[in-house]
């Protein structure tokens, strides 16, 4: 059927089980998409798990959403695997009268989402927004590499069941392409960043309210504390950067299971008082966090895009990012700062010195990183996803 992309506004079911459980990055970039959408005169609704806050059917973030039984992930940040039945979905397809089921994540949600859509005729897309990286990172090394092949075979064959596939980045695509044996119709979309609210900006009584020294080079991560995130780099490397510049301070924003390993390992080496464990914080504290920090540092081991280094490039930060091979965040590293050798904290704190000693080198590169940030304004991510559902249609 031809369909009139001037007039028609669209009925869209996105189903993501974790929605609302945390503030992890696919979890941001699925409301600000909704919130868009919604802005843009479709209607959008979110398919999730109920969990201990969030029970009943109800409103997350403006947009209405639907909550169905479920099972908590071990070590996962408060994630819950959601079990609606296949009946359940397409009654409610039917009722909000969908138009197109968008799979966020691959998890027990989309695959009874996909049946009750295929029941129903309704078309699918999805979203490739998961790493093995993301949940093997624990598993004795010699049993990882048969973990991810079959998790990458789990996503191909979820993926195979959908129209079109969007991948964040060229790198979140080479990494699953070579699974992917049916060659699925696929589109890169930037996650994106939303320049009106990520920019620099005054921070206020930002210090004062976390106990963060004014008077110090800050270094910040913004994550959740998990393995593939690889914050112990950091840690390590602090000691280095203090004999020689006692003057720096690490702002830690996030939430995880390895948080009392981590102020563990910075009681080690001696390195605790020069650390602020900020936890989770608001959308608008972790702008602030952006701002009050000198150098933003990811030395992650896996990301398919990477929307923190975004976020503090919008900021005006300069960055420092791992080299690792399945980490796209290493591709906005240009003339706006610099990349370390994977898991080598000395290499990592040279890296970050020459930051701390060149004012006017950091000044510089935050400048090439707001630049470059203009690139990825998440009103063109949406305009794309927007012709994503017009051309499945």
């Amino acid at each position: 059927m031809q369909v009139n992309t001037k007039n028609k506004k669209l009925n869209i079911a996105m189903i993501c089980d974790p929605i609302g459980e945390s503030k992890a990055g696919v979890i941001l970039s699925t409301v600000r998409f909704a919130k868009l959408l919604t802005a843009r005169g479709h209607k959008v609704i979110f398919v999730g798990a109920k969990t201990k806050g969030n029970r009943k059917h109800g409103i997350y973030e403006g947009i209405k959403t639907y909550r169905f039984r479920s099972l908590p992930i071990p070590k996962s940040g408060g994630w819950s695997l959601a079990f609606p039945t296949v009946r359940e979905l397409k009654n409610l397809f039917k009722d909000e009268k969908i138009d197109v089921v968008h799979l966020i994540l691959p998890m027990s949600g989309s695959v009874v989402a996909i049946k009750a859509a295929k029941a129903l005729k309704i078309k699918i897309v999805a979203h490739s927004h998961s790493q093995p990286e993301n949940l093997f990172m624990e598993m004795p090394k010699i049993i990882r590499p048969t973990l991810f092949k079959i998790w990458n075979s789990y996503l191909v064959w979820t993926y195979s069941k959908t129209e079109t596939l969007i991948y964040p980045s060229k790198l979140a695509s080479s990494l699953l392409e070579k699974y992917n044996k049916k060659n699925k119709k696929s589109v890169v979309i930037s996650n994106g960043i939303n320049i009106v609210e990520y920019k620099p900006m005054g921070i206020g009584d930002f210090h004062q309210r976390f106990s963060i020294p004014d008077d110090k080079i800050k270094l910040l991560f913004v994550g959740r504390l998990f393995p593939e995130k690889s914050v112990d780099t950091l840690i390590e490397a602090l000691p280095h950067i203090l004999e020689k510049h006692p003057n720096v301070h690490l702002m830690l924003v996030g939430i995880g299971h390895l948080q009392s390993k981590l102020e563990k390992l910075a009681e080690k080496f001696a390195v605790r008082k020069h650390i602020t464990f900020l936890g989770l914080v608001s959308e608008i504290d972790k702008i602030l966090a952006y701002n009050a920090s000198d150098i933003f540092i990811l030395p992650s081991l896996a990301e398919l895009e990477g929307m923190v280094v975004l976020e503090a490039m919008a900021c005006g930060k300069p960055i420092i990012i791992s080299d690792a091979k399945n980490s796209a965040s290493r591709f906005f590293v240009e003339d706006n700062g610099f990349l370390f050798e994977t898991k080598n904290g000395k290499h990592l704190a040279e890296q970050i010195m020459k930051l701390v000693s060149d004012k006017d080198l950091r000044e510089k590169m935050g400048n090439a990183s707001l630049a470059k940030s203009k690139d990825y304004d998440i009103l063109k991510s949406v305009e794309k996803l927007e012709a994503i559902y017009y051309s499945v249609l």
